[in-house]
């Protein structure tokens, strides 16, 4: 059972993420026509902002999260009654402070940016916006943090796939007929509705024994502030681009060029998140019950992870450029189409998913004190070099500021994942990392003397899909090559997966 949860985390967590990427498509396309590049550019950097006030969430969500998986694995109710209490606890305060985080932003944003959108329709999209997150904190959080310690990623899914098929279809709908960005985001609110109810009604349904009044373990929460500090860091480094353009660069066509560029990306990422982080409970409760066993399983993981992350971003790296020209074609408010930017954002990427067995490891070691100096210095490094590169370099400056973060923190996670928690050389990191830039080159240059014939969305899905076998197969080559026993591994897990998903004839 355990195993086939992970299994089915994947499965649906990709499904939720393919449909979130054809939506990603279609829908900022709609509202950049409709609305144009500057109110696209609001929308991004307002959901900047509130990612900000979701980290209220990050710091205690981590770490209860990591406090579960121990009880879970050794399914000691008691215990995990007590966690949930101080869980609940925290998630009631931090809703509070979202509710005036959300006032907030309604009323500084609309004072603060340079914009022809209407202050009043600012404020109402702002206070729409964040109602959805107070919910969020007071309902279904300490849901979710419970459900993922257990591997359900897979229902959060299912539950996130219906509730953003239909929102999307909702707005698609609204912006057919002419409605406003209020009407659209009214719609949007009433449907996160339906998501609290399904969170309420399963858990009591499913969860008889789960007692929010036991006495609170406050003492498992007590990194929750070490983890928070990273959370923020962490999204400092990841929002730094666009917030810096919004208020520095005061540019907020840049800002819609970014977030094209990052819908890409990001899918990519949310992929890749999806796909290896389904067994992330796994690994915990491995970590927490049998240590021994886990180091194998690390090593594994990290060769898989690492090779997977290269292969996703080639394929996105290889196909950004023709997909860029097809997406934005008619639309001439800002410059869209850009040779350095596949890079950029290639580069930025691979530095953050790379790194992800390392930082892995430092979660269910709990070493999220020791690790606070460190975010902090990242998030520092990035908003200091992109505020100067931006006057200079404009949208490329913000990208060279998160790169360079990226990559001492890269090294810093790596090495101190090595040395202090696995207590070993980190060169077998390093060796992944360097045969993956050279075979990442070498491909790189072949690419080049092969022409794409994409002129259309459906050419490119159909010469993507080709394009994106090929990278696979190739760096499951190279996998074989230099870590066949994580190649073993994967064949193995596939074989298994495909018995168990598909029946046998009778």
């Amino acid at each position: 059972m355990r195993y086939k949860n992970g299994v089915l985390s994947a499965i649906f967590g990709i499904l939720q993420q393919v449909l979130t990427l054809i939506f990603g498509l279609i829908v900022p396309r709609l509202f950049i026509r409709t609305f144009g590049s500057e109110m696209n550019g609001f929308l991004s950097s307002l959901a900047s902002l509130y990612s900000y006030l979701a980290l209220l969430e990050a710091g205690v969500g981590t770490a209860a999260i990591q406090a579960l998986y121990g009880p879970l694995g050794r399914q000691d109710k008691k215990s995990i009654n007590e966690i949930m209490s101080a869980t609940a606890h925290y998630y009631n305060r931090a809703g509070l402070l979202y509710l005036i985080g959300t006032i907030a932003i309604a009323v500084i944003y609309p004072l603060t940016v340079s914009t022809d959108i209407p202050k009043l329709t600012i404020f109402i999209v702002c206070i729409l916006n964040g109602l959805g997150g107070v919910i969020n904190f007071w309902v279904q959080g300490k849901y979710t943090v419970l459900l993922q310690a257990e591997g359900k990623k897979y229902l959060m899914s299912i539950v996130t796939m219906i509730i953003y098929i239909t929102s999307n279809l909702m707005k698609v709908f609204l912006l057919k007929l002419g409605f406003d960005v209020i009407t659209i985001y009214i719609g949007y609110f009433a449907i996160t509705l339906c998501q609290m109810l399904f969170y309420l009604v399963y858990i009591k349904r499913n969860y008889k024994w789960l007692d929010l009044h036991e006495k609170e373990n406050r003492k498992a929460l007590s990194q929750s502030g070490a983890v928070l500090v990273q959370e923020i860091a962490r999204m400092i480094c990841h929002n730094t681009d666009v917030l810096v353009l919004t208020y520095v660069a005061k540019d907020l066509a840049s800002v819609s060029v970014y977030t094209v560029y990052l819908m890409i990306y990001s899918a990519v990422e949310r992929l890749f998140s999806t796909l290896f982080g389904s067994f992330y409970y796994l690994l915990g409760q491995t970590y927490n019950n049998d240590r021994d066993h886990y180091l194998s399983m690390h090593e594994k993981y990290e060769a898989i992870s690492m090779t997977g992350a290269f292969a996703a971003y080639f394929i996105a790296f290889i196909l950004t450029g023709p997909f860029i020209k097809i997406y934005t074609a008619g639309i001439t408010d800002a410059k869209y189409v850009d040779p350095y930017l596949p890079l950029l954002f290639t580069v930025m990427k691979l530095l953050a998913c790379s790194r992800e067995a390392s930082s892995r490891v430092i979660n269910f070691a709990g070493h999220f004190k020791q690790m606070r100096w460190r975010a902090i210095l990242e998030a520092a490094i990035n908003l200091i070099v992109s505020v100067v590169l931006v006057a200079f370099l404009g949208i490329y400056g913000v990208l060279l500021g998160t790169i360079v973060a990226f990559l001492w923190r890269a090294n810093d996670i790596i090495i101190y994942a090595n040395k202090v928690i696995l207590q070993r050389s980190a060169w077998k990191t390093y060796r992944r990392w360097i045969i993956n830039v050279l075979w990442f080159a070498v491909l790189y240059f072949g690419f080049r003397f092969v022409s794409l014939p994409i002129h259309n969305m459906f050419s490119f899905f159909c010469w993507g899909a080709v394009c994106g076998i090929i990278v696979c197969c190739l760096f499951y080559l190279e996998l074989i090559l230099f870590d066949k026993d994580a190649a073993l591994f994967l064949n193995r897990t596939i074989k298994k997966t495909a018995k168990r998903l598909i029946p046998k004839r009778s």
